[in-house]
């Protein structure tokens, strides 16, 4: 078989605009489940709530974290490209530390009230709950369509060794006889 350069470079390429691709949008969700919980601790002071934080929340990341965001992010490119596979459980760590970093970085514009405070970090909290349970989800349902897939193979594989024995006479020693199942 012929390796054509062609479609190795564009399937590399295409392998790094995804992973840039999922960097970026597991950063855009950390800022804005950072920014859904600015947003409730604003309203729990008693404040207006700008909901077109939402839309520019990256920009939450300006911050005094700045400098140990960077330190991170620059960790979480280096782990993106040498994993060679976009994992939920990266895009869901990456995110979360997105989230903390924005609340951590703005919490103190509420000048010290608890209430307000308070609602921001237990609302961060639990939307960083509920984003990891969505990826523990998603995981388990990949491992699950992975097992349907690995059955259906060793079903057809089975036959196989069966239609191979009876046309042939040879006993094929497939996974089933060396105890791998």
């Amino acid at each position: 078989m012929k390796i054509h350069f062609g479609d190795v470079f564009a399937s590399g390429i295409g392998w790094l605009l995804t992973q840039l691709f999922l960097f970026t949008a597991a950063i855009w969700l950390g800022c804005s489940m950072g920014a859904a919980a600015l947003i409730a601790g604003e309203l729990a002071g008693g404040g207006r709530a700008s909901f077109g934080l939402l839309l520019g929340s990256p920009v939450l990341l300006r911050t005094l974290w700045l400098i140990p965001n960077l330190c991170f992010l620059g960790a979480a490119i280096y782990w993106f490209v040498r994993n060679e596979t976009h994992t939920p459980r990266a895009c869901g760590t990456l995110a979360a530390v997105q989230a903390l970093v924005a609340v951590a970085g703005w919490v103190g514009e509420f000048n010290g009230e608890w209430l307000p405070i308070t609602v921001a970090w237990i609302t961060c909290a639990v939307l960083i709950v509920m984003m990891g349970t969505g990826v523990w989800f998603l995981h388990q349902w990949q491992i699950n369509r992975w097992a349907g897939e690995i059955a259906a193979l060793n079903a057809e594989n089975a036959m196989r060794r069966a239609e191979l024995e009876r046309e042939f006479g040879t006993k094929s020693a497939g996974a089933d006889e060396l105890g791998f199942d």
